[in-house]
């Protein structure tokens, strides 16, 4: 499902609303397969994509057949990182769109990747929103993810320098911390791959995205 914030009435601060909903729905979500798993019922996963753009909003359709709705890139990239939290092993993947518009103090982010959604040239930073640093929502963050954010960033600084073997040996750290952290999985396998295979001498370090 889409939400729209700051359509059709302006909404001020609307990316920091998103984030703040987004982590919300996260902390109801817990106690909802908390009572799932008391009554032996099946718990459910979400991923939620979060990002901030100009698009045109407004009744589409025809008179037999109206809603309203958002069209446009900014619809288009959001609905595309909703479907790479599945890739990541996130619940909660939002844009640097979104990142700046919230300012980075308030938030707890871990920048996972560049993207290129397909047609388009310009590479995305894309992050984790782990946690919100204000507010009733704040969360203290356990000590081995923040040192696993630190191992991922040195990881990514040579994965982006070509280093790729120092860029493996930084994610399967983090592999050792944490087993399912499959943002660390993949970079970790491109390494391997890079290792074998170069990327051309124009490459970016962007990952093109071909599929929501």
């Amino acid at each position: 499902g889409l939400a729209g914030f700051g359509s059709p009435l302006a909404l001020e601060d609307h990316a920091w609303m998103t984030v703040l909903t987004a982590v919300d729905m996260r902390h109801r979500l817990v106690q909802f397969n908390d009572t799932q798993r008391a009554l032996g019922k099946q718990e459910i996963m979400v991923g939620i994509g979060v990002h901030s753009d100009e698009v045109v909003s407004g009744n589409i359709g025809s008179s037999k057949r109206m809603e309203y709705t958002a069209i446009g890139d900014g619809v288009n990239l959001a609905s595309r990182l909703e479907g790479a939290t599945k890739n990541y092993g996130v619940d909660i993947l939002i844009s640097h769109n979104t990142v700046k518009k919230c300012g980075i103090d308030r938030l707890v982010v871990r920048e996972l990747d560049f993207i290129k959604v397909k047609g388009k040239t310009e590479p995305v930073a894309v992050y984790e929103l782990v946690g919100v640093t204000e507010g009733e929502l704040f969360r203290e963050i356990p000590p081995e993810k923040l040192e696993s954010m630190n191992i991922y960033k040195e990881g990514r600084d040579h994965y982006i320098k070509r280093n790729f073997a120092l860029a493996a040996h930084s994610f399967a750290r983090c592999l050792e911390i944490s087993s399912t952290d499959k943002a660390a999985e993949l970079h970790l396998a491109r390494c391997q791959h890079y290792l074998v295979n170069p990327p051309s001498v124009d490459w970016d370090g962007a990952f093109v995205m071909t599929s929501k």
